[in-house]
């Protein structure tokens, strides 16, 4: 299957409490590696973070053929769109799916006159796909880039 073909057929729906478990565990499966790169992975402490923040109100859902594949949340403010996580199982990752949702997300906030903003932790390959995608470090830190797109 092609990676067009697969950008057809994604679908988004709202995330609910019996989503709770899949998002956790793609939360497991696509930062851990990128957190141990800054911080240890302390399962208790993720655990316990997730479940203090965890809004199924902000998340979407990514579906391809009727199988979850990943998430995209995105927070709306007065002056930007926060993309607040983007992620992907790994074996759909590369098919331009992320680039599919962001540039959608981009041309939504474009219409609206606002820049789109993200994090990406340090390390973390996702940074390229923002950069191609026109973001660009507006602050850096030891653990993280703040990312920005304007409405231009």
């Amino acid at each position: 299957m092609g990676a067009g073909r697969d950008i057809d057929e994604i679908e988004l729906r709202q995330a609910t409490w019996e989503d709770y478990d899949f998002l956790y565990d793609l939360l497991k499966t696509t930062m851990r590696e990128h957190v141990e790169r800054i911080w240890i992975w302390d399962e208790r402490w993720q655990q316990e973070r997730f479940e203090s923040t965890f809004d199924p109100a902000e998340n979407r859902i990514i579906v391809l053929h009727g199988v979850d594949i990943g998430v995209i949340a995105t927070r709306r403010y007065e002056a930007e769109i926060f993309l607040a996580r983007l992620y992907i199982l790994p074996e759909y990752q590369g098919r331009g799916i992320g680039t599919q949702l962001i540039r959608s997300l981009l041309v939504e906030a474009r219409r609206e006159g606002l820049p789109v903003t993200l994090r990406v932790l340090t390390g973390n390959p996702a940074k390229r796909l923002y950069e191609r995608l026109g973001f660009e470090t507006v602050e850096e830190a030891v653990t993280h880039y703040l990312m920005k797109a304007l409405p231009d």
